[in-house]
C-alpha cells in the first residue's frame, strides 16, 4: 500500500467537496471523515477530480453563456454528507449536482464491489457474515 494515501489529501486537494467536515456531527456526518479503508483512495479520488473538473466546466460555460446575455445553467456544487463502507461497497452522500454526478457517484460506488477496501488491489464480496469486499491475500489475513 503506498504510504502517500490519505483521507487529508482529498481533504485538503478538494476543500469544496469536504466543507461539511468542519460541522459538527449533529450537522452532518462528513464530521467523522471518510468511513472506509484506503483500499478505496483511488475510487475517491478518481471521483472527487471527475467532480471537480466538472464543476469547472460548468463555471466556465455560465461565464460565456453570460457574457452572450444568456441565463446561466443553475446548477449547486457538490458538498459531501457522508461517505462510508455499507454491505461492502462505497456508500457517498451527498448535496448538490446534477443527473451527471449522480452518474459518477454510481460509477464509484459499483467500482468498490471489485476493488479491495484494505489494499486497492482486485476483490470481490464475501458471500455470507460480515461482508467486505477484499483481495484473496487481505482476506486470509482477516
Amino acid at each position: 500500500m503506498n504510504q502517500e494515501k490519505n483521507w487529508d489529501t482529498l481533504y485538503e486537494k478538494y476543500p469544496n467537496l469536504f466543507a461539511d467536515r468542519t460541522k459538527s456531527p449533529m450537522e452532518s456526518c462528513m464530521a467523522f471523515g471518510i468511513e472506509c479503508n484506503i483500499g478505496w483512495y483511488d475510487i475517491l479520488s478518481a471521483l472527487c477530480f471527475m467532480i471537480a473538473q466538472y464543476e469547472r466546466n460548468i463555471e466556465g460555460n455560465n461565464e460565456y453563456r453570460i457574457s452572450q446575455n444568456k441565463e446561466p445553467v443553475e446548477y449547486y456544487p457538490v458538498k459531501f454528507h457522508q461517505i462510508k463502507e455499507k454491505f461492502g461497497g462505497l456508500r457517498v452522500y451527498f448535496g448538490g449536482g446534477d443527473d451527471y454526478i449522480d452518474g459518477l457517484v454510481g460509477m464509484a460506488e459499483s467500482w468498490s464491489y471489485k476493488t479491495c477496501e484494505v489494499c486497492g488491489e482486485r476483490g470481490k464480496p464475501n458471500k455470507g457474515g460480515w461482508i467486505a469486499t477484499l483481495c484473496d491475500n487481505c482476506r486470509s489475513k482477516k
